[in-house]
């Protein structure tokens, strides 16, 4: 299975820390240079930023252009793959993981957790190594480590089609035709998680999305339009956990399998 890692030239010590693990995992991978915030003009930025819940920062957009390049690059070469943001930490059962994975028809699976909680099927339908694989039925939060099929990557650039741009991770979520999947336990945390799950972190580093959100005024004929938006989101989440009751799915917060991270 191919792994792309995103990855901002300015940032080499992230890259460095990527060669290093997955070095020591056998396992080939290549750095995909991420968009910069220079490339990203007040033209483009002004057509594409407002279409969500709040708007977008210069960095988010970016961010979310970073992944489309690899779903649009995922589709041109028709592969399954592996996207990884540059500050996601592996753990050392990923080679058998991502063999299991090669073999499945899915179109997502994620990969990482992020201390909030999921929607998440009960019961697993694959089992591997003392992972679960279940139906991921609601989990917005980090898009630092996910596999996505072409099937996959199809879907979500028609959901852009439709609904614009939003955080890389949120647009995921709100691609309800997406046929998604969460490993339990987690098999990827971001670095600055490490601390949360009582991980010593690999790498020291800092988000270059953090506080961005804040620096984003919101001109006031669209104040209404966002509020709308962010009472649908929640409707629609609300509805989809009544659904879930249905179907065998409950909210829980999926935990990392500690033990898998670190030196081999």
């Amino acid at each position: 299975m191919k792994i792309y890692i995103i990855n901002l030239p300015t940032e080499q010590s992230r890259a460095s820390f990527q060669a290093s693990q997955f070095n020591r995992l056998k396992l080939d991978f290549e750095i995909v240079k991420a968009i910069s915030v220079e490339c990203v003009t007040q033209e483009f930025y002004e057509s594409k930023a407002f279409s969500w819940e709040r708007p977008l920062s210069y960095p988010e957009v970016a961010c979310y252009l970073s992944h489309r390049n690899i779903w649009k690059k995922i589709i041109q070469t028709g592969d399954t793959a592996l996207i990884l943001e540059d500050d996601a930490y592996v753990c050392n059962d990923l080679p058998e993981l991502l063999e299991y994975f090669s073999k499945l028809k899915t179109e997502y699976i994620n990969l990482e957790t992020r201390g909030r909680k999921k929607v998440l099927a009960e019961r697993a339908k694959y089992q591997i190594k003392g992972y679960e694989l279940k139906r991921l039925y609601y989990g917005g939060t980090g898009a630092a480590a996910y596999v996505l099929s072409p099937e996959g990557a199809t879907k979500l650039l028609k959901m852009e089609s439709q609904k614009g741009i939003a955080l890389a991770d949120a647009h995921i979520c709100r691609t309800s035709c997406l046929k998604a999947w969460q490993i339990d336990s987690a098999a990827a945390i971001q670095l600055d998680c490490c601390e949360y799950y009582d991980l010593k972190s690999p790498c020291e580093t800092t988000s270059s999305l953090l506080g961005t959100r804040f620096s984003t005024k919101v001109p006031d004929r669209r104040k209404k339009s966002f509020k709308l938006r962010r009472l649908k989101a929640q409707l629609v989440l609300l509805g989809i956990k009544i659904v879930a009751i249905f179907k065998s799915a409950r909210q829980k917060e999926v935990l990392p399998k500690t033990s898998s991270f670190g030196i081999l």
